[in-house]
């Protein structure tokens, strides 16, 4: 297509391996530094565990709403749709390793680059018990990968890209804390983790907001500083999510006759 406006993004990212990053939404993340591109139909050639289960969750609350709403049908064929790829998420799971990892299209190969975007198989409640349990303890409570005294990185600790500790490579963001925190809630034995997610994910937002009242777009995975790296924005929107994620885990504990149910 012809530019418009010359903007970056018109000219960059265009038919390519970056483009399609950007559209996960992860614009840099290690995860698909080496994926494959598929110039024919403009894909990244990568079977993503994350993308599939938000997709998954979200039919499953779009056919809830439309059920609330009388569309029958359209709760029906949601319905459908997450069963569908349910089934499908459930093929990446990779016995060895413990958890669901990315699968490229072109060797069939299982990607061991681990991101909080592997949890989400929970989202769409795709692991059974014993996966649910081994995927968090040998990963999400593995110092080697996800835990620490702040959490979660966006990419493993023993990742190579984790030092650049630049955007999603390394760095902590709140949607992904809330993300992993909603799939753990589905999975009533997970709640000792659900428990210190919620914990950690309000002790790093009241650290740097007492410190210098910033809330920010994404944390230092070393050190939970914000104010390290000028590109993670001082008043962003959604880091307020680490704190939404402390007052929904208060709430339960509050039982239903707290305000903050």
């Amino acid at each position: 297509y012809e530019p418009v406006a010359d903007a970056h993004f018109e000219l960059h990212g265009v038919a390519d391996l970056q483009g399609a990053a950007y559209e996960s939404g992860l614009d840099n993340s290690p995860m698909y530094d080496d994926a494959p591109y598929d110039a024919e139909r403009h894909l990244m050639a990568l079977a993503d565990v994350g993308l599939n289960g938000m997709y998954i969750m979200d039919c499953a609350a779009l056919a809830d709403i439309a059920a609330i709403l009388g569309k029958d049908d359209d709760a029906r064929e949601l319905r459908q749709r997450a069963e569908l790829f349910r089934t499908r998420l459930g093929r990446l799971w990779d016995e060895s390793s413990g958890i669901y990892l990315n699968r490229r299209y072109d060797t069939g190969e299982f990607s061991h680059r681990l991101s909080p975007t592997n949890f989400y198989a929970l989202l769409g409640r795709v692991a059974n018990s014993e996966q649910a349990r081994r995927m968090i303890a040998e990963h999400f409570y593995n110092p080697a990968e996800f835990w620490g005294e702040w959490i979660i990185p966006s990419i493993a600790r023993n990742d190579p890209a984790y030092p650049d500790q630049d955007y999603w490579r390394g760095r902590i963001w709140a949607p992904m804390n809330l993300l992993v925190y909603l799939g753990l809630r589905n999975y009533p034995e997970l709640y000792d983790a659900q428990r210190d997610l919620a914990a950690k994910s309000a002790a790093l937002l009241l650290s740097e907001w007492r410190a210098h009242g910033h809330v920010h777009e994404n944390y230092n995975g070393n050190t939970g500083e914000g104010c390290d790296k000028p590109n993670s924005d001082r008043f962003y929107h959604w880091g307020g999510l680490l704190g939404l994620i402390a007052l929904i885990e208060q709430g339960d504990m509050a039982g239903p006759e707290s305000p903050l149910v």
